[in-house]
């Protein structure tokens, strides 16, 4: 997965009266978020390169901490402790890498807790359906996040899509992802969040831990 694709904000410096509109709705998104429960999304990202562009279809459950990513090549479990990531070199996963990420890195998978607290980060927009978090130093910000701009459904606050912009350092990287499928109040198995390790027994198994 990219972790990218996890993270959100604008590119717009609106008015001090905008800004406090845009900073009602940011809120709202994250309190309809927190009330949504157990989350399940598909989303389809045109991710564009200097040299290229490249298209990602993901599939995103998250419950709490924890969270499931799939995409083409790479597939991610998270229990809110251990963090195993797959790796797909085209015949399936063929390394598997085990970590438990530190407070700080854990912080980066806490979607909700990165919208509410968003710090770094000043937010403009139009208060209606979009909101942007830009960041005041795109280079110690989170991934090298340097905006995201958010647009949501104004009656359900549900994210329509999201466009992500990286420091100039990374390579001038953007992503567009529109999120195609959206399903709130699910109930995951913790088996969901756990890489069943043993059913890839041709995987090379890499534990960092």
């Amino acid at each position: 997965m990219r972790k990218y694709l996890l993270l959100i904000f604008s590119l717009c410096i609106l008015p001090l009266s905008a800004q406090n509109s845009a900073e009602k709705l940011l809120q709202k998104t994250v309190s309809k978020l927190q009330k949504d429960g157990g989350i399940a999304m598909t989303l389809d990202a045109e991710i564009k390169y200097e040299h290229g562009t490249d298209r990602i279809d993901l599939t995103l459950k998250m419950s709490g901490n924890s969270f499931y990513a799939q995409e083409d090549d790479n597939t991610m479990w998270f229990d809110g402790k251990t963090l195993w990531n797959g790796k797909d070199f085209g015949d399936g996963i063929e390394e598997i890498y085990i970590t438990e990420p530190t407070p700080e890195e854990k912080a980066r998978y806490d979607i909700i807790n990165l919208l509410g607290k968003h710090q770094g980060f000043s937010v403009s927009g139009n208060g209606t359906d979009t909101f942007t978090l830009t960041a005041s130093n795109a280079e110690r910000s989170v991934e090298g996040i340097r905006s995201v701009t958010v647009q949501v459904d104004p009656a359900t606050l549900v994210f329509k899509t999201l466009s992500i912009t990286f420091a100039e350092e990374l390579g001038n990287i953007s992503a567009r992802i529109l999120v195609t499928d959206y399903k709130a109040g699910q109930t995951f198995d913790k088996k969901t969040f756990t890489c069943p390790v043993s059913d890839y027994k041709d995987a090379e198994i890499i534990d960092l831990r």
